[in-house]
């Protein structure tokens, strides 16, 4: 790697103070460190963190000055004499079929890497499944064994067989024959049709009660992982609700709190910030209503010309009108954390997210495979490492506006929404994405 690149790794600019760098790798060994990642091998990504650092502090401590990369402009502009002109056109024609062969044969080793890795992929993911195939039916057949080994074991009254007859390959069973048929065992020698039918019986009985204990075992073990699923599935969904039902938090987001808005439920009126003071009047739900200033958990508000307080958390940001047509109306809760995954996502993918946009915005993941769609919640000027996104095709959808609400999932105001990408591929790799105003 260049010392540009051990720039960009640490998320830091080319003129950036040994103090900034020192921050910079703390800030991200925090994030990178293996200890603080047990679910994910980071080990690779943290020793490339402390090699970059390394070069960044000696090129600081040394002086070295470092250029920003620009992209080879393909520009034919001459402002010189005929002769330098011919000169330059032949040198210009010549540097420009260097570059654009050099950059065809970049393109050739990283589609011939994407196709490697595909190939690798889909014969390490056949070698498992033929692995998983192998060892269960190595299990069905040891449960097999074992219940057969059983009924023979459990066998302690055998038939009697005369001379000419030969006692069968197949051990007699007589678990499941009723204890009326024990008086035919004498009358066994006079016929051979009578001896026929109650051995066939037992061996009938021997194959069904083997083959019961084999489903009896595999229904066992299915039900156990169905109900395994079903706990977790339950828990989530639980978890996930309970965070969307979100109340009221005193002192949330103040600065959306003077201009308008509106009632979520009937509200009183009171002329002073105290419960027992004197209603003015009752202002019914969905009424929009003028905040003027802030105390505590009270607004002074002013409703068809008269002025007064109410409680905050009867209150809703913004109008009546945008929150039905929005469909976000309640209390907005607690914005999330920078890197929150906001659906489920696991995979083995990487993508490092340099983000230079000055507002927060929500990265929405909408795939081409059908599978459900997932975000990254992104603060503004704030790079990101996502290490578990599903391998698939997919549409890049970012969502950038301010006053984040949970129950929508989704911006209150300023909200913009643009497609950044179509079509991208992840598969086992890391890519990069740069996210610019």
């Amino acid at each position: 790697m260049s010392l540009i690149d051990d720039y960009h790794l640490l998320e830091i600019p080319t003129t950036a103070s040994e103090k900034e760098a020192k921050a910079a790798f703390r800030r991200l060994a925090r994030l990178y460190h293996p200890d603080k990642n047990p679910d994910t091998d980071t080990t690779e990504h943290f020793q490339r963190l402390q090699a970059a650092y390394e070069n960044v502090n000696n090129a600081i401590r040394q002086g070295k000055k470092v250029n920003d990369w620009k992209p080879f402009s393909f520009t034919k502009e001459n402002t010189q004499s005929s002769a330098a002109k011919n000169r330059y056109n032949n040198y210009s024609t010549s540097t420009d079929k260097e570059q654009e062969a050099f950059i065809k044969e970049g393109q050739r080793a990283y589609e011939e890497m994407k196709r490697n890795n595909a190939y690798q992929e889909k014969a390490r993911n056949d070698a498992i499944k033929t692995a998983r195939n192998t060892l269960n039916e190595k299990r069905l057949k040891a449960l097999y064994e074992e219940a057969f080994k059983a009924s023979k074991s459990a066998n302690t009254q055998g038939y009697n067989f005369t001379d000419s007859q030969a006692q069968p390959d197949i051990p007699p069973y007589q678990s499941f024959v009723d204890d009326e048929e024990d008086s035919t065992h004498s009358s066994y020698q006079d016929s051979s049709y009578k001896h026929q039918e109650p051995i066939s019986q037992p061996i009938r009985l021997d194959a069904a009660k083997a083959a019961f204990r084999v489903v009896t075992y595999i229904a066992c073990f299915a039900a156990g992982i169905y109900g395994t699923l079903y706990w977790q599935s339950s828990f989530q969904e639980t978890s996930e609700s309970d965070k969307k039902n979100t109340t009221y938090i005193s002192g949330l987001y103040p600065q959306f709190r003077i201009g308008t808005n509106y009632t979520l439920i009937n509200t009183n009126l009171y002329s002073e910030p105290d419960s027992s003071s004197k209603i003015l009047l009752n202002v019914p739900a969905q009424s929009n209503l003028q905040s003027i200033k802030m105390q505590g958990d009270w607004l002074t508000v002013r409703f068809e010309g008269v002025s007064g307080w109410v409680k905050a958390k009867n209150i809703g940001y913004g109008s009546s009108e945008h929150a039905t047509q929005t469909s976000c109306v309640g209390q907005p809760g607690i914005s999330p954390s920078h890197g929150e995954l906001i659906g489920k996502a696991k995979g083995t993918s990487r993508l490092r997210i340099l983000n230079q946009l000055p507002e927060h915005s929500l990265l929405t993941f909408e795939s081409y495979d059908g599978q459900k769609p997932f975000s990254i919640y992104l603060y503004g000027r704030q790079s990101y490492a996502a290490n578990y996104i599903p391998r698939g095709n997919y549409r890049l959808v970012l969502e950038t506006g301010s006053l984040y609400h949970h129950a929508c999932n989704q911006f209150l105001f300023n909200d913009t929404t643009k497609v950044i990408l179509e079509n991208v591929d992840f598969a086992s790799t890391e890519q990069s994405l740069t996210l610019t105003p």
